[in-house]
Order: structure tokens, then sequence, then C-alpha cells
């Protein structure tokens, strides 16, 4: 747990080559095509479709629900349990349903699935506890030898190399125990290396010496043959985890996945986003643009951005948004969400400010006040923290549901902030994936149920972009 930063550039220098895109994207498209499941995507936050395009995202589910997705034109299919925002028990309670569920809609129809867990490149969620649960429920009807784990995400800066996990700050690697996403008020941690990150997590119970690590070595050499060997040992639900820099790497890994699939192994993923866009053969767009999000036009009227994220990333993206003309800050102030009371007050100051910008034809910002949680966040457990955070949002869905008129533009930030927006404000069940609008930073097309069809809905992430991204979508926005 002593691991050092890395200079970036001098890291990138004594590093094998990639393999070539054009030398391996034939192998990896064919690679995809012989894995003959449905791929379904379970998101802890609705900020996991930030590496893809042209597939469907829900937000709620029953059993016809689930039939749809088993039965429809696409290989990959988001869900958004926005279990990051439950209590242990919560989304222990979810997945185990969900998986049952979903075991069943799949015995009736026919089909068989895989399944990803899609969380925080930061290593921050209910870990293990979500792909134990699934666990536990899949394996009544199928032995499942194993769980992969690939936290690489390229469009954040989050790297694994020697089975370290790094993010990218500037031009330095950080090792990821040594952030401030280590110290997530619910999910904290220490290691920085995987394997120790999974026996700290497991607590012993997979000990960091008997973890399985595919290197960076043999992906970069394309030693297929040595991955799938190593995929084929596994057995009793070990854990794997794969060191990545580029796609090409994951794209290597994904060939040997497929035939060991084909041979009839079983493995449960968690994962990043990258990973999903590798293994749906989702070959990335170009980045969203006016044009492309209002191919009618924009309508003149205010945008509405909400910033719930109190990540140090996301305050120091609000001081450089701060310097656009014609936007009106308003902060909230999360220290009235203590009771029901205080928090109705705050929400009726807070909407009659909206009102107030929209009518004089202004962008508003709602955040959340940074201090509070400076101070009182590590005072309290991870449970009392959830629930705290959850009320401080149940607020900011109160604005947005009293909304009279369908805001020019909605940029939600912060994982939480923007699931409870899109569900609960916005009451959206279903959404397509529409791509970027900026590296990481995905946006939802509104579907007919919604408040706001058609609405472009930014859903921007609270740990992604440089501190002048925030700034840069806004402006693609007001073109």
């Amino acid at each position: 747990m002593n691991e050092k930063s890395l200079d970036w550039n001098n890291f990138a220098k004594e590093l094998s080559p990639t393999i070539p895109e054009n030398k391996i994207n034939k192998e990896w498209l064919n690679a995809v095509d012989s894995i003959k499941r449905k791929i379904i995507v379970l998101d802890d936050d609705p900020t996991g479709i930030q590496t893809v395009h042209s597939i469907p995202v829900y937000t709620s589910w029953d059993f016809s629900t689930l039939r749809q997705i088993m039965k429809d034109k696409y290989k990959i299919t988001y869900i958004l349990t926005n279990s990051r925002a439950l209590t242990a028990l919560e989304t222990q309670r979810l997945h185990k349903q969900l998986a049952r569920d979903l075991k069943q809609i799949a015995l009736e129809e026919g089909k068989k699935f895989l399944l990803i867990s899609r969380s925080d490149s930061t290593l921050r969620g209910h870990y293990p506890l979500e792909t134990k649960t699934i666990y536990d429920e899949l394996k009544k009807e199928e032995e499942i030898d194993g769980e992969i784990i690939i936290p690489f995400f390229l469009e954040g800066g989050r790297f694994t190399f020697n089975d370290i996990h790094y993010i990218k700050e500037g031009a330095v690697l950080v090792p990821i125990g040594q952030t401030e996403f280590a110290l997530d008020s619910v999910f904290v941690y220490v290691a920085s290396n995987l394997k120790e990150w999974i026996e700290e997590k497991t607590a012993g119970q997979y000990p960091a010496d008997q973890v399985i690590s595919i290197s960076l070595k043999m992906l970069r050499a394309k030693d297929i043959k040595g991955v799938l060997h190593k995929l084929l040992e596994v057995k009793n639900f070990n854990k794997v985890i794969v060191n990545a820099l580029e796609y090409t790497d994951i794209k290597v890994f994904l060939i040997a996945l497929s035939e060991s699939i084909n041979k009839g192994k079983n493995f449960l993923f968690r994962t990043a986003a990258s990973f999903v866009q590798v293994i749906g053969g989702i070959t990335p767009k170009p980045l969203l643009t006016k044009e492309t999000l209002y191919p009618k036009g924009k309508p003149s009227i205010p945008g509405l951005i909400i910033i719930g994220s109190y990540v140090q990333k996301t305050t120091q993206q609000m001081k450089k948004l701060g310097e656009l003309s014609n936007l009106i800050w308003i902060e909230w102030d999360v220290s009235q969400a203590k009771t029901q009371k205080y928090l109705k007050v705050e929400v009726d100051r807070v909407m009659s400010e909206v009102k107030k910008g929209f009518n004089f034809g202004n962008d508003v910002c709602i955040y959340t006040s940074r201090e509070y949680y400076r101070n009182n966040s590590q005072n309290e457990n991870s449970d009392k923290n959830l629930i705290f955070s959850s009320r401080v949002s149940e607020g900011l869905v109160k604005v947005v549901q009293a909304l009279k008129i369908k805001p020019g533009f909605l940029v939600a930030k912060g994982g939480i902030t923007s699931s409870d927006i899109g569900v609960k404000g916005l009451n959206v069940r279903r959404a397509m994936v529409m791509g970027q609008i900026q590296p990481g930073i995905p946006v939802w097309k509104l579907g007919s149920e919604s408040r706001f069809p058609g609405l472009p809905y930014i859903i921007f992430p609270g740990n992604v972009g440089t501190d002048d991204t925030l700034k840069k979508v806004v402006e693609i926005l007001r073109e």
C-alpha cells in the first residue's frame, strides 16, 4: 500500500506498444458476435452509459419490461438500479429480486444472458455485496466460475497497471487509494492494488495472492492462448483483474473471453463503463453537438443546471462555470434537509429563485452547499450519509417537478442527483442513449412517457472531466 505516483510522460515512454486498431478490430468484432447472449448491464448510477450510444436504458422494471428486454433487438440493455444511493440492505434486496426475475424470464423465453454490474471507476459502490448477491441467486441454476473486475475507464483517466489502479490528474498517475475517492464517506477503502483491494473489501475471503491477474504484458503481446488458459482455470467464483491502458488492451482480452465463454465458462462482471463498449461491439461516434442534440433547432428558453456532487473536481468545475455571463446562481443549503419542515422551506425558496431567473431569461444553476459536506460527512455512518444525501436529492427533485415549462436544456451533475431527477423529477421509464457531449458525459433522449419528451438530458458524473469541462458543456448548449 506504499505505491508511488507516476509521471505520465515518463511512464508512457517505457510501455510496450499498443496493438494498432486496424490489426485487432476485425477479430474483436468477430469475438463479440460469437457471444450469443443478451448482455444486461445493472448500473448503480446513471453515469455508466458514458461510453455507449444508440441503446436503451430502463429506470424501472417489471416482468413485462424484463420480457421486452430479453426479446428486443438490442445486444446490450441498461437497467438503472441507482443502488449506489441505497443502503446495503436495500441494495441486497434489490439485486436478489432482480437476479431472480431475470433468471425466471430468461428460462421462460429460452434465452441466455450475461450480467455486468457496472460501477464506479474510482472503486466506490456496494462491493462485493452486489455481485455476491447476484451470484448466490444465479448459481442455483448454473455454475458461475468467477468474477471479472475491470475498473479501466479511458475517458475518465482511470488506468490499471501492474495490478495498481490509478487516476490521471494532469500529467501524474495517482494511486486510487491516495485520492479523495478512497475517503468517500460511504464507500471508504485503503488499497490501490486491486488484488489487495479485493482482499480488503471481501474481509479476507479472497486473499490477494489467490486473485488472478491478466497482465498488460500478455495483452500487448496478444497472448490469446495464455489469457484463455487463465480464464479456463477460474473456479469457485474466484476473482480476475484485467490491467488496461487503452481500449485495444480490453479488445484483446475480449477475444480470449469469448473463447472461454464458448467453451462453457460463466462469469459475472464488475466493471467501469469502458468494458461495456468493448463487449457490446460499440464503435465510438463523434461527440454530440447542438445540431445533433436539437435537430429541429434549440428553443430560446433558459436552461437549468443542477449540481449535487460535492467532490473536489466538481467544485473546481463550478469555479470555471462562474466565468460565464447571464447565469443565475442559487445555493441549496443542504443543512436544511435535516428535517422535512426545513426542507420544504428551502424547496419553496429555491423554486421562487428559479422562477425569477427564468422570467429574466437567464440560465439557472442550483448547487448544493459545499461546506456542510466537508465538515459533517465523516462524522456519520455510511447509511446515515446515504439517507441524508437522498433527502437533499428529494428537495432538488421537487424543484424539477415544479417546473411549469420545458427548459431549453437540463444538466444534472452527480450520480444520485442525476438519477433522482431523471426518474422522480422527469418521470423517465425508458430513455435512449444519444451519446456523449464531452468524453465520459452521456446524454439521454427522454421518452414519450416523461414530463418533457425528447429533451436531451445531460448526465454529468461528479468525478469526470477537467476544470473547464462543465463550462464547455454549457457553452455547447448555449451556442
